[in-house]
């Protein structure tokens, strides 16, 4: 086996621990089976090596970009032995009778596969809103908002979403996704209304919900077994195209110069975002910190800067864990920083930090 091809096996391998942890035993099986077999001249180690090469990392995602191209087949019709073996079809399925399906349907569809693969993973998570919903409850309004690597923008309307904390809950609006998380710890003291004057958005690939096949490959990134969040993930869909979303392409750091730049309007400015700085280089993490904290330099008590953040907590903490992910808030004027809650990468389970 070549070196790449060894580094991108044991990468299949730490992504199918991660899908195991976050409640896929499907994907950790696929992803397994999967890094066994790389290095025997198959289908699969083309699409790696030349059809799309992809690096093993987690900037590339390869695991997550085979999975999900597997799963779009499969949602789409493209494959409909392949759609046999799946949990949806198939709820007792046997990852030996899958794995030759999975290798039928990348070697019939090949050129299809190699080109979804050069798109990068977005799954625009929605659970994750509820995450941030206590950050967002500690701010003064009016409040204007700026998410970074947003995706499709989904999470802009997080303010519409229904939740359930378990022993709390919040009404959404008509026909929005409700959003539940095992809660631990005192329920968010959320307002009745939240204030919002404006919402803006970026990602560097930006995908539109009005196009049939970004819609797909919103929904081909969620995990087979997972079908609660599938429902989610379209209901959150259906919404932002009755209400309205703009994500605009751009680099983060780029688009926060621009938008940070000049005198902040009267209310709260939140800058916000979601497992999507860990995805970021270190000039864009430098650049992006720098225009928000000058921006915040410029804050005062009517012209406020929050930053609210789910991230992995080794991308802010020096040493620190890559399992941990704490939701932290700084705020300005000031610069104070404070965790207010540490929650799992899919936001299953909240607990509010005492």
């Amino acid at each position: 086996m070549s070196d790449s091809l060894s580094k991108h096996a044991a990468h299949f391998n730490k992504q199918a621990e991660w899908c195991e942890r976050l409640g896929s035993p499907f994907n950790a099986a696929l992803l397994r089976g999967l890094a066994a077999q790389l290095g025997n001249g198959s289908v699969l180690d083309g699409l790696l090596s030349g059809d799309a090469p992809l690096q093993p990392n987690a900037a590339d995602a390869g695991p997550l970009r085979v999975a999900g191209a597997l799963h779009a087949l499969v949602l789409s019709g493209k494959d409909e032995a392949l759609a046999r073996q799946y949990p949806t079809q198939r709820p007792d399925w046997d990852m030996t009778e899958t794995l030759p399906a999975v290798y039928a349907a990348l070697e019939t569809h090949r050129g299809w596969v190699a080109a979804f693969l050069k798109n990068t993973p977005q799954t625009n998570e929605t659970r994750r809103s509820i995450a941030l919903l206590p950050g967002f409850a500690t701010l003064e309004g009016p409040l204007h908002l700026l998410e970074i690597g947003a995706s499709a923008g989904l999470n802009q309307h997080w303010d519409a979403f229904g939740y359930d904390g378990g022993h709390w809950t919040r009404e959404g609006a008509p026909g929005a996704p409700v959003i539940s998380s095992a809660w631990e710890g005192a329920a968010p003291a959320l307002p009745a209304t939240f204030q919002i004057e404006s919402r803006k958005a970026c990602d560097q690939s930006p995908l539109d919900i009005e196009d049939p096949d970004a819609r797909l490959a919103l929904q081909a990134y969620i995990w087979p077994d997972q079908t609660d969040r599938l429902e989610r993930v379209r209901a959150a869909t259906e919404l932002a195209r009755h209400r309205g979303i703009s994500v605009d392409k751009a680099d983060a750091a780029d688009w926060l110069e621009t938008q940070l730049a000049g005198t902040l309007p009267v209310g709260t400015t939140v800058i916000y975002h979601s497992i999507a700085w860990q995805y970021f280089d270190r000039q864009t993490h430098e650049r992006a910190s720098a225009a928000i904290e000058r921006a915040g330099a410029g804050a005062n008590e009517t012209q406020r800067l929050a930053w609210l953040r789910f991230e992995p907590e080794r991308v802010f903490v020096p040493n620190g864990s890559s399992n941990a992910h704490p939701v932290d808030l700084v705020t300005w004027p000031g610069g104070h920083r404070r965790v207010i809650a540490h929650a799992d990468p899919h936001g299953r389970k909240i607990t509010i930090a005492s």
